[in-house]
């Protein structure tokens, strides 16, 4: 989003859809027309794809067969039952590792072999098959051995079990290198000249292929393990994963899976289970085992069946996700203090590596890196005693960081990846070069568009558009993930009506908004600031997902909030107040901020605002002949005390050029010292009438009358008498004041001080007892075309607190 007066934190891009195309699909289908815009977002162009991806059925799942290697490994291994072999499943330690050799294990144990586990340890063995344990393995009367979630780069390892006589079968789902490792089957469906039709499965995908083609059928009994590791390991929900997702997730509903149940329990998961779950809380817990530890609880969580012993592993993988998420915390703290104190460092790409970081997270704080940031990350734990640096990295859209890596290989004696992660070891003293490397790779490849992050609009609704039924149709496309992303939708036309702060910590907001007479709630959570950063009645455009909300047995749909902008100019109206110093913290803090008022009459906000980033000024400064006072324009400008005049109000408006946001903030002092209306001509004919009668007039002791002869007021008879002597139609002696006869005629705006007292009022008028409206107009003579998105009134309504007695628009929620 561009030009907007409240930016939005990403780049919207609208994804085009062909409208002949979307129309087939929904007559084809009998689906909503945004149904099939969706379905043609995501490349379902076609109604046989289509149906199939609205329609989950274990019948779609492929024939395993058609996966090269296949039919040799299944012959393999029931050679190896039948003549009462021993089996090994050697799996990975990451959530897919688990998954998958938790989903061999079940099997194997169901045809009764003899058959047992083995996942390295990350921190003694690392990544993959390894000699060490494929010595222990024939040791230990191992004849075959079955690989999962890895093997496919084990070329010297298959040599060594070639050597010890021991048979190997590599089940992998990662790409696959120029030279294959020779085993007894390779089953990869990523492997050149594959003929299976998908070769998106994650490991515990072809596993399940394996099990499928060993037992003859589809294995319905270890879906939701396979669903589990799928979803973890963040492959595109499509396809076959879509259905092993689907069909997993709807027996891990069941809650007959024992150990699964006791994980769904401790991580405090009520209700339906969906990807989300498996994604933010399952996932994690399982991959803690092995990023802090051995893998082999979180597998045996997968294979027991006492529920005692489930709980118990349960709780066990909930503390070392804790202990995890702790030293996640602890990492990305001093990486990012590490990127705060070199910004320009790590401007293009951030590198940062720390003595002893556990290498079991280093991942996740990475990915913390790119959230924050959003730049290419990486991090990287160094080894004292060898030298050596062991890391991972994170991208973003545009910068292939496996590509950026290969022209680093000279500093990297060990790297791999794909375009948005890599994993690699290096000498620390490589480090620095890396580094500046990558920069000069980064400067070559992207631009500063790049590293805004970019948010893939599905449709543009309107609130009119968003009902029950519609959403109730979206959820046809569940689960969601990579591939298949929640559809995001971009709310425009509406008012935003009623604003309110919820949550414990008041930190979450929640928003009505308003269309031809019918609103739709939305939700941001942790966005509570945006209370202070879009004025009441303002035409927002919002971008988010739509859900049902569930209250009091009411169902009512709801936008949740994932993003926010403004496309007009915003004016706050805090008037009436008072002068909160607290309330102006972000204000303050901000480089694009003015505050204009008068120092002696705030003097805590003035010293306050000195202190910060935003600049202040007095009226004084702007209302010189030098011009505005300025050099320079402002997105926020906050009017903190009242101008001396309307001509210097408008003349400073008018040299702000860039403004989104205006912040009226003078507090009740601003306005109730000193007259409001000025006494007319009459009034002083008047007034002057009484003194010809009286001659002379001691105020201390003659007002109470004059104001009772005249009907004047006490404050206008004080004003008026400074207003003559300044004309010289009085003077005073001592106490008393006397008329000035023969006194010539001269015009009341002679006078400065009732020059002053005409601009005062003119000032009172127009920007203290203005309704909210009348400012609203007011200044969109000034920015017509900034505010005509809001309408001539800014879409905004609510009345001056001052004469309405509400609170103050614009204030806090």
């Amino acid at each position: 989003m561009t030009d907007c007066m409240l930016r939005s934190k990403t780049r919207w891009q609208s994804v085009a859809a062909d409208p002949a195309r979307i129309r087939e699909l929904s007559e084809a289908l009998g689906v909503n027309p945004l149904i099939a815009r969706l379905l043609v977002n995501r490349g379902l162009d076609d109604v046989d794809r289509a149906r199939r991806f609205l329609h989950v059925e274990a019948d779609g799942l492929y024939d395993p067969i058609l996966m090269d290697g296949m039919e040799d490994a299944v012959q393999r291994i029931r050679r190896a039952l039948d003549q009462e072999e021993r089996i090994w499943i050697y799996g990975d330690y990451d959530a897919d590792g688990v998954s998958s050799t938790g989903l061999m294990m079940r099997v194997f144990r169901q045809l009764q072999a003899d058959v047992d586990y083995y996942i390295p340890n990350r921190f003694t063995e690392g990544y993959g098959l390894n000699r060490d344990a494929l010595q222990k393995a024939k040791e230990a009367g191992v004849d075959l051995i079955i690989s999962v979630d890895t093997g496919i780069s084990a070329v010297e390892e298959a040599q060594t079990a070639r050597e010890l006589g021991l048979d190997l079968i590599i089940t992998d789902h990662h790409e696959p290198p120029e030279t294959l490792p020779e085993a007894l089957a390779v089953i990869n469906p990523k492997k050149p000249g594959c003929p299976y039709p998908f070769e998106m499965l994650a490991g515990v995908g072809v596993a399940f292929k394996l099990a499928q083609a060993l037992l003859g059928r589809v294995p319905e009994e270890v879906l939701e393990v396979a669903a589990l590791g799928t979803i973890a390991d963040l492959v595109p929900l499509v396809d076959e994963n879509r259905i092993l997702a689907a069909l997993g997730l709807e027996r891990m509903n069941r809650r007959k899976h024992v150990g699964l149940s006791a994980l769904l329990e401790v991580s405090g998961i009520e209700g339906e289970v969906n990807a989300g779950h498996v994604g933010f809380s399952l996932g994690p817990r399982i991959n803690a085992s092995g990023r802090l530890d051995s893998a082999g609880r979180a597998v045996e969580l997968l294979l027991t069946e006492d529920p005692e012993e489930a709980h118990q592993i349960a709780k066990e993988l909930d503390g070392m996700n804790r202990e995890r998420q702790q030293l996640v915390e602890m990492i990305a703290d001093e990486a990012s203090a590490m990127v705060a104190s070199e910004p320009d460092r790590h401007r293009r790409v951030i590198v940062v590596a720390g003595t002893g970081w556990n290498v079991g997270v280093i991942g996740i704080v990475a990915s913390r890196l790119v959230e924050k940031y959003y730049r290419p990350a990486i991090v990287l734990g160094i080894d004292e005693e060898t030298g050596t640096a062991k890391g991972s990295a994170r991208s973003i859209a545009g910068f292939d960081i496996y590509r950026a890596l290969a022209r680093c290989a000279d500093l990297l004696p060990h790297f791999g990846g794909h375009q948005m992660a890599a994993g690699m070891s290096l000498p620390a003293e490589n480090l620095s070069s890396l580094h500046e490397r990558l920069n000069g790779i980064a400067e070559e490849w992207l631009t500063e568009e790049d590293y805004i992050p970019l948010t893939q609009v599905d449709a543009e609704l309107t609130v009119q558009d968003v009902n029950l039924d519609l959403i109730e149709q979206l959820e046809q496309l569940q689960p969601y993930g990579i591939g298949n992303p929640t559809p995001r939708f971009r709310i425009t036309g509406a008012k935003l009506g009623r604003m309110q702060l919820i949550g414990r910590e008041k930190n979450h907001v929640k928003m009505a908004l308003e269309q031809e007479g019918i609103t739709l709630d939305a939700v941001g959570f942790r966005m509570g600031e945006l209370a202070e950063e879009i004025a009441p009645r303002s035409r927002v455009e919002l971008l988010g997902e739509l859900q049902i909300n569930e209250w009091n047995q009411r169902r009512s749909p709801q936008l949740l909030v994932r993003d926010v902008a403004v496309p007009h100019l915003q004016l706050f109206d805090w008037r009436g107040n008072g002068i909160d110093v607290s309330r102006f913290d972000r204000l303050i803090a901000a480089e694009d901020a003015l505050f204009i008022g008068n120092r002696k009459e705030q003097p805590d906000l003035y010293l306050r605002v000195q202190s910060g980033s935003a600049v202040w000024k007095d009226w004084d400064e702007i209302q010189s002949p030098a011009g505005s006072g300025m050099d320079r324009t402002f997105t926020q400008v906050v009017f903190a005390g009242l101008p001396p005049c309307i001509p210097i109000f408008e003349r400073c408006l008018r040299s702000q050029t860039g403004l989104h946001r205006i912040y009226f903030a003078y507090g009740d002092a601003e306005w109730d010292d000193g007259l409001v209306r000025t006494p007319e001509r009459e009034h002083f004919k008047q007034l002057y009438a009484a003194l010809l009668r009286a001659k002379r007039i001691d105020l201390r002791r003659d007002l109470e009358k004059l104001s009772r002869v005249t009907g004047l007021s006490k404050r206008w008879i004080r004003f008026m008498m400074q207003v003559f002597d300044e004309l010289g139609f009085v003077h005073q002696q001592q106490a008393a004041w006397e008329v000035v006869t023969p006194a010539g005629k001269r015009p009341l705006t002679e006078s400065e001080l009732y020059r002053k007292q005409q601009d005062r009022e003119q000032v009172i008028e127009r920007l203290v007892y203005s309704s909210y409206r009348d400012l609203c107009h007011y200044v969109s003579t000034f920015f017509p075309h900034e505010m005509k998105a809001g309408g001539t009134e800014n879409g905004l309504q609510r009345e001056n607190s001052r004469n309405r007695g509400l609170p103050a628009a614009g204030s806090s929620v």
